[in-house]
C-alpha cells in the first residue's frame, strides 16, 4: 500500500497486486486513526465477494465471481461499530466481456492495482444496529419527519 496525503484530511491510496480492498482500506484508517471517512476507488480487483440485501427477509445472499473485473465505481465509508472501524462498500464491476455486477463488496484481492480518494471527516461516526432492518445505520440524533 502507497498513499499521500493531501489537504483537508484527504488521502490518495494505492494498493497493490495481491492486497485486499477492505482489510487495507480498515488497516490503513486504523494506522491514521481515522474514525469517520467516505472513500471512492477504482481499478481491477479478482475473485470478489458480493452481498446482496433483501430486506423483507432481513438476510443477505453471498456471489463469489471468479477472475479479473474492472472497478468501474466503488463507494463506502468508514465508521466506527462497537469501538472498532467498519468499512461499508458497495462496487460496479465488469469482466471482459463488458458483463456488469454489483452489490455491496465483501472483499476481493487487487488483481493490478486500485486508487482510492479518501477523505476523513476529523470526526467519530458511529453505527449501530438498527432493529427494523437488521443492518448497521449511522447512529443519527436528530430526525425529520414530513
Amino acid at each position: 500500500m502507497y498513499y499521500s496525503k493531501l489537504s483537508n484530511g484527504k488521502f490518495l491510496i494505492r494498493l497493490e497486486i495481491g492486497e485486499k480492498v477492505n482489510e487495507s482500506i480498515k488497516y490503513f484508517c486504523e494506522k491514521q486513526k481515522i474514525q469517520g471517512a467516505w472513500f471512492s476507488c477504482i481499478g481491477s480487483i479478482k475473485n470478489p465477494t458480493l452481498y446482496h440485501y433483501k430486506a423483507a427477509t432481513k438476510k443477505y445472499t453471498n456471489t463469489e465471481l471468479e477472475g479479473v473485473f474492472e472497478v468501474t465505481s466503488l463507494l463506502g465509508n468508514v465508521a466506527l461499530f462497537e469501538g472498532k472501524p467498519i468499512v461499508h462498500a458497495h462496487v460496479s464491476i465488469s469482466n471482459e466481456m463488458m458483463q456488469a455486477f454489483g452489490g455491496h463488496l465483501v472483499e476481493a484481492e487487487i488483481a493490478a492495482m486500485l486508487e482510492i480518494m479518501l477523505q476523513d471527516f476529523d470526526v467519530k461516526l458511529i453505527k449501530k444496529l438498527d432493529a427494523a432492518t437488521g443492518l448497521k445505520v449511522f447512529n443519527l440524533g436528530k430526525h425529520l419527519s414530513q
